[in-house]
């Protein structure tokens, strides 16, 4: 019985089911940016709020708010910079075993029931990495079983 080779614990593409990632990624950005826009409607109905009534202390700071929301939005993008650079790795991280698994499916389907699934630590799906190579371990046994009965 010959057993895959380990998978390095370094992939060396980022995209490796690119729909799968993009999808993955767009959520994560989509919710961010609702979060976003949850909290600045906030911030804003709350200034407009203290401004309507108290619009002599708030003047001060209605006069300084050009300057200190270009200065947030600037921010902003460089925060969702940061967060399409984490969503890619956190796609990586569950594209990469996706795409693991439907290789070895793939092998599997055209007969080699040797192939199991090793995912790199840190990897999402180890608990089904472990059940898929627990039920490849039992189905290999019953054809060996099978073989060993009918010769």
């Amino acid at each position: 019985m010959n057993t895959p080779s380990q998978p390095s614990t370094r992939r060396n593409t980022i995209f490796i089911k690119k729909g799968l990632q993009l999808r993955y990624m767009v959520l994560i950005i989509l919710s961010v940016l609702c979060g976003l826009a949850i909290m600045t409607f906030e911030l804003t109905a709350t200034l407009s709020d203290l401004f309507d009534t108290y619009p002599v202390l708030m003047q001060p700071l209605y006069d300084e708010f050009i300057p200190i929301a270009a200065s947030f939005f600037y921010k902003i993008a460089i925060y969702l910079l940061f967060v399409v650079v984490i969503s890619a790795f956190l796609s990586h991280k569950m594209a990469g075993p996706v795409y693991r698994f439907e290789q070895v499916c793939k092998a599997v389907s055209k007969g080699d029931f040797s192939q199991r699934v090793h995912l790199r630590q840190g990897d999402q799906f180890m608990e089904l990495q472990d059940d898929f190579n627990a039920m490849m371990d039992r189905v290999e046994a019953e054809i060996n079983k099978n073989k060993t009965t009918k010769s």
